[in-house]
Protein backbone atom coordinates (compact mmCIF):
# COMPACT_ATOMS: atom_id res chain seq x y z
CA UNK A 1 0.00 0.00 0.00
CA UNK A 2 1.38 3.33 -1.03
CA UNK A 3 1.69 6.48 1.06
CA UNK A 4 2.63 9.68 -0.77
CA UNK A 5 4.16 12.78 0.80
CA UNK A 6 1.55 15.54 0.62
CA UNK A 7 3.17 18.38 2.51
CA UNK A 8 2.29 20.77 -0.34
CA UNK A 9 -0.88 19.01 -1.41
CA UNK A 10 -3.34 21.53 -2.92
CA UNK A 11 -7.10 21.14 -2.69
CA UNK A 12 -7.30 20.82 -6.47
CA UNK A 13 -4.80 17.96 -6.54
CA UNK A 14 -6.52 16.31 -3.59
CA UNK A 15 -9.88 16.37 -5.31
CA UNK A 16 -8.46 15.02 -8.54
CA UNK A 17 -6.92 11.99 -6.81
CA UNK A 18 -9.79 10.92 -4.57
CA UNK A 19 -12.38 8.51 -5.93
CA UNK A 20 -15.76 9.76 -4.81
CA UNK A 21 -17.33 6.32 -4.45
CA UNK A 22 -17.10 4.45 -1.16
CA UNK A 23 -14.28 1.91 -0.88
CA UNK A 24 -14.48 -1.17 1.30
CA UNK A 25 -11.51 -1.12 3.64
CA UNK A 26 -12.19 -3.93 6.06
CA UNK A 27 -9.41 -6.15 4.73
CA UNK A 28 -6.82 -3.40 4.80
CA UNK A 29 -3.58 -4.36 6.55
CA UNK A 30 -1.87 -1.94 8.91
CA UNK A 31 -0.12 0.78 6.96
CA UNK A 32 3.01 2.47 8.23
CA UNK A 33 2.61 6.23 8.72
CA UNK A 34 5.43 8.15 10.44
CA UNK A 35 4.80 10.59 13.26
CA UNK A 36 6.86 13.78 13.13
CA UNK A 37 8.15 15.84 16.02
CA UNK A 38 6.22 19.06 16.67
CA UNK A 39 8.23 21.79 18.35
CA UNK A 40 5.03 23.71 19.14
CA UNK A 41 1.60 22.49 20.28
CA UNK A 42 -0.90 22.10 17.44
CA UNK A 43 -4.11 24.09 17.71
CA UNK A 44 -6.99 21.68 17.12
CA UNK A 45 -9.34 23.73 14.94
CA UNK A 46 -9.52 21.93 11.59
CA UNK A 47 -7.17 24.44 10.00
CA UNK A 48 -3.89 23.59 8.26
CA UNK A 49 -1.84 26.48 9.68
CA UNK A 50 0.01 24.45 12.32
CA UNK A 51 0.73 21.65 9.84
CA UNK A 52 2.90 23.77 7.57
CA UNK A 53 6.19 21.92 7.18
CA UNK A 54 4.83 18.71 8.73
CA UNK A 55 4.50 16.04 6.03
CA UNK A 56 1.16 14.29 5.68
CA UNK A 57 0.43 11.13 3.73
CA UNK A 58 -2.14 10.25 1.09
CA UNK A 59 -3.45 6.74 1.74
CA UNK A 60 -4.10 5.66 -1.81
CA UNK A 61 -6.27 2.65 -1.03
CA UNK A 62 -8.72 4.68 1.05
CA UNK A 63 -8.64 8.12 -0.54
CA UNK A 64 -7.82 10.02 2.66
CA UNK A 65 -4.97 12.21 3.80
CA UNK A 66 -3.51 11.41 7.21
CA UNK A 67 -0.91 13.35 9.15
CA UNK A 68 0.62 12.49 12.53
CA UNK A 69 2.88 14.48 14.81
CA UNK A 70 3.63 14.55 18.50
CA UNK A 71 5.46 16.33 21.26
CA UNK A 72 6.26 15.14 24.77
CA UNK A 73 2.66 15.47 25.92
CA UNK A 74 0.33 14.79 23.00
CA UNK A 75 -0.28 12.99 19.72
CA UNK A 76 -1.88 15.17 17.01
CA UNK A 77 -3.85 13.60 14.16
CA UNK A 78 -4.89 15.21 10.88
CA UNK A 79 -7.63 13.43 8.90
CA UNK A 80 -8.87 14.83 5.54
CA UNK A 81 -11.05 13.71 2.63
CA UNK A 82 -13.45 15.05 0.01
CA UNK A 83 -16.23 12.46 0.22
CA UNK A 84 -19.40 14.40 1.04
CA UNK A 85 -21.30 11.30 2.17
CA UNK A 86 -18.59 10.58 4.73
CA UNK A 87 -18.86 14.12 6.11
CA UNK A 88 -22.62 13.74 6.54
CA UNK A 89 -22.12 10.37 8.23
CA UNK A 90 -19.58 11.75 10.70
CA UNK A 91 -21.84 14.66 11.54
CA UNK A 92 -24.73 12.29 12.27
CA UNK A 93 -23.04 9.15 13.61
CA UNK A 94 -19.48 10.18 14.36
CA UNK A 95 -15.99 8.91 13.56
CA UNK A 96 -14.31 6.62 16.10
CA UNK A 97 -10.58 6.81 16.68
CA UNK A 98 -9.12 3.68 18.28
CA UNK A 99 -5.71 3.80 20.00
CA UNK A 100 -3.72 0.68 20.86
CA UNK A 101 -0.39 1.08 22.64
CA UNK A 102 0.38 -2.60 22.00
CA UNK A 103 0.70 -1.94 18.25
CA UNK A 104 -2.14 -4.32 17.38
CA UNK A 105 -5.77 -3.62 16.47
CA UNK A 106 -7.40 -3.71 19.87
CA UNK A 107 -10.56 -1.67 20.31
CA UNK A 108 -10.29 -1.22 24.05
CA UNK A 109 -9.70 2.54 24.17
CA UNK A 110 -11.06 5.07 21.72
CA UNK A 111 -12.87 8.32 21.21
CA UNK A 112 -15.91 9.02 19.06
CA UNK A 113 -16.22 12.53 17.66
CA UNK A 114 -19.73 13.35 16.51
CA UNK A 115 -19.91 16.60 14.63
CA UNK A 116 -18.02 18.43 11.98
CA UNK A 117 -18.88 21.39 9.77
CA UNK A 118 -22.28 22.90 10.54
CA UNK A 119 -25.23 22.36 8.24
CA UNK A 120 -24.88 25.95 6.99
CA UNK A 121 -21.20 25.35 6.20
CA UNK A 122 -22.07 22.14 4.38
CA UNK A 123 -24.77 23.92 2.40
CA UNK A 124 -22.20 26.57 1.54
CA UNK A 125 -20.11 23.77 0.04
CA UNK A 126 -23.11 22.63 -2.01
CA UNK A 127 -23.92 19.61 0.19
CA UNK A 128 -27.35 20.29 1.62
CA UNK A 129 -29.25 17.16 2.64
CA UNK A 130 -28.42 14.98 -0.33
CA UNK A 131 -30.13 11.63 -0.14
CA UNK A 132 -33.09 13.16 1.72
CA UNK A 133 -32.23 11.62 5.10
CA UNK A 134 -33.97 14.28 7.20
CA UNK A 135 -36.95 14.36 4.85
CA UNK A 136 -37.29 10.59 5.35
CA UNK A 137 -37.87 11.02 9.10
CA UNK A 138 -41.19 11.52 10.78
CA UNK A 139 -41.67 14.94 12.47
CA UNK A 140 -40.97 13.38 15.87
CA UNK A 141 -37.84 11.60 14.61
CA UNK A 142 -36.62 14.81 12.98
CA UNK A 143 -37.14 16.72 16.22
CA UNK A 144 -35.14 14.15 18.19
CA UNK A 145 -32.46 14.03 15.50
CA UNK A 146 -31.95 17.81 15.64
CA UNK A 147 -31.97 17.77 19.44
CA UNK A 148 -29.32 15.06 19.48
CA UNK A 149 -27.14 16.92 16.99
CA UNK A 150 -27.34 20.06 19.10
CA UNK A 151 -26.52 18.10 22.26
CA UNK A 152 -23.55 16.31 20.65
CA UNK A 153 -22.08 19.33 18.89
CA UNK A 154 -18.41 19.65 19.79
CA UNK A 155 -18.53 16.64 22.09
CA UNK A 156 -16.31 13.56 22.41
CA UNK A 157 -17.43 10.17 23.68
CA UNK A 158 -14.58 8.34 25.40
CA UNK A 159 -14.84 4.56 25.04
CA UNK A 160 -13.12 2.40 27.64
CA UNK A 161 -14.10 -1.22 27.05
CA UNK A 162 -11.87 -2.53 29.84
CA UNK A 163 -14.03 -0.60 32.30
CA UNK A 164 -17.18 -1.11 30.21
CA UNK A 165 -17.71 2.63 30.32
CA UNK A 166 -18.44 5.52 27.97
CA UNK A 167 -18.04 9.16 29.01
CA UNK A 168 -19.06 12.27 27.09
CA UNK A 169 -16.78 15.30 27.44
CA UNK A 170 -16.34 18.63 25.62
CA UNK A 171 -14.18 18.54 22.50
CA UNK A 172 -12.53 21.82 23.54
CA UNK A 173 -9.65 20.05 25.31
CA UNK A 174 -10.57 20.91 28.90
CA UNK A 175 -10.04 17.24 29.82
CA UNK A 176 -6.96 16.80 27.64
CA UNK A 177 -8.65 15.23 24.62
CA UNK A 178 -9.62 17.63 21.84
CA UNK A 179 -11.23 17.47 18.40
CA UNK A 180 -12.00 20.09 15.75
CA UNK A 181 -13.09 20.31 12.14
CA UNK A 182 -13.46 22.62 9.17
CA UNK A 183 -14.30 22.51 5.46
CA UNK A 184 -12.66 24.51 2.69
CA UNK A 185 -12.96 24.09 -1.08
CA UNK A 186 -14.70 20.75 -0.66
CA UNK A 187 -12.02 19.28 1.64
CA UNK A 188 -13.27 18.12 5.05
CA UNK A 189 -10.60 18.34 7.75
CA UNK A 190 -10.69 16.79 11.21
CA UNK A 191 -8.04 17.19 13.90
CA UNK A 192 -7.52 15.33 17.16
CA UNK A 193 -5.28 15.83 20.19
CA UNK A 194 -4.69 12.75 22.35
CA UNK A 195 -2.62 12.96 25.56
CA UNK A 196 0.15 10.39 25.75
CA UNK A 197 -0.31 9.97 29.51
CA UNK A 198 -2.96 10.71 32.08
CA UNK A 199 -2.37 13.70 34.32
CA UNK A 200 -4.03 16.30 36.52
CA UNK A 201 -5.64 17.93 33.46
CA UNK A 202 -5.42 15.06 31.00
CA UNK A 203 -7.81 12.54 32.51
CA UNK A 204 -7.54 10.31 29.42
CA UNK A 205 -4.33 9.12 27.78
CA UNK A 206 -2.90 6.43 25.52
CA UNK A 207 -0.35 5.23 28.08
CA UNK A 208 2.75 5.67 25.94
CA UNK A 209 5.65 8.06 25.32
CA UNK A 210 7.81 9.40 22.47
CA UNK A 211 9.80 6.66 20.78
CA UNK A 212 7.15 4.00 21.34
CA UNK A 213 5.16 2.27 18.58
CA UNK A 214 1.35 2.35 18.58
CA UNK A 215 -1.54 1.51 16.25
CA UNK A 216 -4.50 3.72 15.56
CA UNK A 217 -7.71 3.02 13.70
CA UNK A 218 -10.37 5.25 12.17
CA UNK A 219 -13.88 3.87 11.80
CA UNK A 220 -16.99 5.53 10.38
CA UNK A 221 -20.04 4.85 8.23
CA UNK A 222 -22.36 1.89 8.15
CA UNK A 223 -24.87 1.21 10.89
CA UNK A 224 -22.88 0.23 13.96
CA UNK A 225 -24.51 -1.11 17.11
CA UNK A 226 -24.01 2.30 18.72
CA UNK A 227 -25.66 4.06 15.79
CA UNK A 228 -28.57 1.62 15.84
CA UNK A 229 -29.09 2.31 19.53
CA UNK A 230 -29.07 6.05 18.88
CA UNK A 231 -31.58 5.62 16.06
CA UNK A 232 -33.85 3.65 18.41
CA UNK A 233 -33.74 6.50 20.90
CA UNK A 234 -34.75 8.88 18.09
CA UNK A 235 -37.88 6.90 17.25
CA UNK A 236 -38.97 3.44 16.31
CA UNK A 237 -35.61 2.30 14.99
CA UNK A 238 -33.62 2.68 11.78
CA UNK A 239 -35.58 3.76 8.72
CA UNK A 240 -36.30 1.06 6.17
CA UNK A 241 -33.23 0.02 4.22
CA UNK A 242 -30.81 1.13 6.98
CA UNK A 243 -30.08 -2.26 8.43
CA UNK A 244 -26.70 -3.66 9.31
CA UNK A 245 -24.10 -5.08 7.02
CA UNK A 246 -21.75 -3.36 4.63
CA UNK A 247 -24.09 -2.57 1.77
CA UNK A 248 -23.51 0.97 0.51
CA UNK A 249 -25.36 3.47 -1.58
CA UNK A 250 -29.10 3.86 -1.32
CA UNK A 251 -32.14 2.14 -2.66
CA UNK A 252 -34.65 4.61 -3.97
CA UNK A 253 -35.66 7.53 -1.75
CA UNK A 254 -38.37 8.71 0.56
CA UNK A 255 -40.85 9.13 -2.28
CA UNK A 256 -40.12 5.65 -3.63
CA UNK A 257 -41.03 3.96 -0.38
CA UNK A 258 -37.49 3.11 0.78
CA UNK A 259 -35.11 5.15 2.89
CA UNK A 260 -31.52 6.16 2.07
CA UNK A 261 -28.81 3.87 3.39
CA UNK A 262 -25.68 5.15 5.14
CA UNK A 263 -22.33 4.89 3.33
CA UNK A 264 -20.51 1.60 3.68
CA UNK A 265 -18.64 1.05 6.90
CA UNK A 266 -15.06 2.27 6.58
CA UNK A 267 -12.09 1.21 8.69
CA UNK A 268 -8.44 2.26 8.40
CA UNK A 269 -5.62 1.09 10.62
CA UNK A 270 -2.08 2.47 10.64
CA UNK A 271 1.02 1.88 12.72
CA UNK A 272 3.35 4.63 13.80
CA UNK A 273 6.32 5.20 16.04
CA UNK A 274 6.04 8.38 18.09
CA UNK A 275 8.81 10.80 17.21
CA UNK A 276 11.66 11.80 19.51
CA UNK A 277 13.00 15.36 19.67
CA UNK A 278 16.30 14.25 18.12
CA UNK A 279 14.49 12.65 15.15
CA UNK A 280 13.66 15.98 13.51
Amino acid sequence: MVCRDLARFSATTFLSLIVASSILLSGCKNQEVPSHWSAQPVQVDGQMTDWAGIPANYLEDSGVQLGLCNDNQNLYILFRFSNQAWARTIRMGGVTLWLDNSGKKKKDFGIRYTGGPSLSEMQGQGMGDRGGFRESLTPEQKKRFLQRQAAMANKITVINKERNKESTIPASGSSGLAAGSAVLQGIYTYEFRIPLQKGDISHYGIGTQPGQAISLGLEWGGMSDANRERMKRMGSGPPGGMGGGRGGGRSGGPRGGSRPQPPEEQEIWVKTRLALPSAE
